[in-house]
This record gives C-alpha cells, sequence and structure tokens, in this order.
C-alpha cells in the first residue's frame, strides 16, 4: 500500500510538472488563458506545491489584474505554510504581491509586502525597492502638502510675530511657508532674518543659501548673506556677496552700503588673530596660500622685490587674490 501511494504521489508531482510546462510555454507566447488553465492543472494535480500558483500570480501580473495577484498570492502562502514551503519561493510571491500593490498606487501596502518578503528571505535587490519607495512616499507626502495660499498665510503670521519683536515665534510660521511653498525663496531668505535676530548667524546663513539654490540672482538674499558674512567676520565672503548682488543690481542699495562697511570693517579692524584663525579653517583660503605664485607675490610685497611684487599687482586676477587674503585678515597691511 505504502509503494503504491508513493507512487501515486509521483506520477501526480509528474503530471504537475507536465501541466506547468505547458502552461509556461502558452505564457512565453502571452495566450494567458491557457497559461492560467495549465497551472490550475497542475494544482489540480498536486496542490501542496505553491509553485503553480505563484505561476498564476505572474500571469496575472503581466495581464494588470493586480487584484487576482493579491488573491492568488495570499492562498500561496497560506498554503506555503502549511507544506513549509521554501523560504525564498514564499519572498518571491511576497515581492510579487509587493509590486502589485505599488501599481494599485498603494505604496504603503507595496512596503508591507517588501517587508514580509525580507522577513522571509533577505536580498539587496528588494531593500533597494524599499528605500525608494520609501523615498517616493516622502516625496508624495511633501508634494500633497503643498499650497501656496496657505504659505502666504503663513508668512504673514511669521511677519506679524516679527514685527512684535517675537523672533523664536515667527520662525515655524517661515518653516511652514517653506513646506507649504518649497520653491518660493522669499521665505527661506524670511527665515534668515529671524535666525539672525538671534544671533544665530551660521543657520541664517544656511537659509540664505537655501533661498539662492532656488533662485541664484535672488539679490535680498545674497545681501542678506554678505550681511551676515559681515556679523561673522568672513570680510572676504561678504565682499565677494556684495559685489555678486551690485553686479546683477548695480543701484542695490542694501549692497553699495554693505560693500561700504566691509571696507571699512577691513581697515579700521588691524590684527585680528580670531578673524585671521577662522580664515584658515576656508579651502579657498588654504589653496591660495598654498599657491607658490601667490606666496612669491606675497613675499615680495612683504620686502623683497618690492618692484616685482607691485608689477604683479597690476594683474586683476592676482590683485583679486591678495585683496581677498587681506580681507581674510590673513594678510596684514602696514
Amino acid at each position: 500500500v505504502v509503494v503504491l501511494e508513493e507512487q501515486a504521489a509521483y506520477d501526480a508531482k509528474q503530471l504537475a510538472l507536465a501541466h506547468k510546462a505547458k502552461g509556461n510555454a502558452a505564457y512565453k507566447k502571452r495566450d494567458f488563458d491557457a497559461a492560467l488553465k495549465h497551472y490550475d492543472d497542475a494544482i489540480a494535480a498536486d496542490p501542496s506545491d505553491v509553485t503553480y500558483r505563484n505561476n498564476k500570480c505572474a500571469v496575472h501580473f503581466e495581464k494588470k489584474d493586480y487584484a487576482a495577484v493579491l488573491e492568488e498570492g495570499k492562498e500561496a502562502i497560506r498554503v506555503g505554510r502549511e507544506h513549509r514551503a521554501d523560504y525564498e519561493l514564499v519572498h518571491k510571491i511576497y515581492v510579487r504581491m509587493g509590486k502589485a500593490k505599488q501599481k494599485q498606487g498603494d505604496l504603503a501596502g507595496a512596503i508591507e509586502e517588501f517587508n514580509n518578503a525580507q522577513v522571509e528571505h533577505r536580498d539587496k535587490a528588494t531593500e533597494r525597492i524599499i528605500k525608494n519607495l520609501e523615498m517616493d512616499m516622502k516625496k508624495a507626502k511633501t508634494a500633497a502638502y503643498i499650497d501656496p495660499e496657505k504659505a502666504v498665510a503663513s508668512k504673514e503670521e511669521g511677519n506679524a510675530k516679527f514685527r512684535e519683536g517675537k523672533f523664536a515665534e515667527s520662525i515655524p510660521h517661515y518653516e511652514e511657508a517653506m513646506k507649504r511653498d518649497p520653491k518660493n525663496p522669499a521665505y527661506p531668505n524670511n527665515l534668515a532674518a529671524a535666525l539672525t535676530k538671534l544671533g544665530n548667524f551660521a543657520a541664517a546663513k544656511q537659509a540664505c543659501e537655501k533661498a539662492l539654490d532656488l533662485d541664484p540672482k535672488y539679490v535680498k538674499a545674497i545681501a542678506k548673506k554678505g550681511d551676515l558674512e559681515m556679523l561673522m567676520k568672513e570680510y572676504h565672503k561678504a565682499i565677494e556677496s556684495y559685489k555678486k548682488g551690485l553686479a546683477i543690481e548695480p543701484a542695490n542699495a542694501a549692497c553699495k552700503q554693505g560693500l561700504v562697511k566691509v571696507q571699512h570693517a577691513i581697515n579700521t579692524s588691524g590684527t585680528d588673530t580670531e578673524r585671521a584663525q577662522h580664515a584658515m579653517a576656508d579651502p579657498e583660503i588654504q589653496a591660495l596660500l598654498q599657491d607658490p605664485v601667490v606666496r612669491d607675490v606675497i613675499n615680495n610685497l612683504s620686502g623683497g622685490d618690492q618692484m616685482a611684487g607691485q608689477r604683479a599687482m597690476n594683474d586683476p586676477t592676482m590683485r583679486a587674490k591678495i585683496e581677498k587674503l587681506i580681507a581674510s585678515g590673513v594678510l596684514q597691511t602696514k
């Protein structure tokens, strides 16, 4: 009796495999209805093997019948659990269900299925899919939150707090405006103004840079950035900012006044060790000091060949480099 049962089980598996082969051939020809019939016959012959249900999931996916993928997938996993199916095969079923939910636009559901797949059998490809989906969800959430009208309302609330001198209370309103309209450079510039009032110059400068990422020609942000660089004693950077603003708007009062102030600060600051040390951390200043031609000019101007130094200063590019070092406080004038 045992032998007969084993033979019957073997014959059933062979029959199922034969139906699967026919189903695969039909699938390759994109004759999906025929493929489904053969896979159903395979399941009837050997209902314990979830491979055939997984094959059906593949057919339903190609037919774009994603609801059927999910229904068949759930049944495949149930049967798989019952018959201790291979973990990697169960992983594949979960992955296909995840892709079906992704096609349905259910990103959260898709991530859940992909995570289920990773519990069964971890692989890097699925890990990448999860990370990309999480990024897509974050982008979709950000996009859904955008509302320029609400951004204006938040900005006005921030401005009201700012006018009252409640600078810290204005910040959340400006940040909300940025979330509601992330492409408007005025809002990070407003944030920079509030942060400046609180003495958080580094964060304020970052907000200005955010505004300038959105609009490189936004002179209000350029001038504010120059003001912050003045406050941070980054005079060489402040000069660049003000000049950049004036190149865009030659009559801009803030940039004109800023340039006058920074030149006065350089001329009256004398020896400022703190400013010089801060400048030495600037990669641009470091590069200038390591430039052998610049070093040669500095040596000549400092008591070497004065005539050669002066000739070098007639070159606008070299003059700009030396003036930058002077503005940074690294190079002192007598």
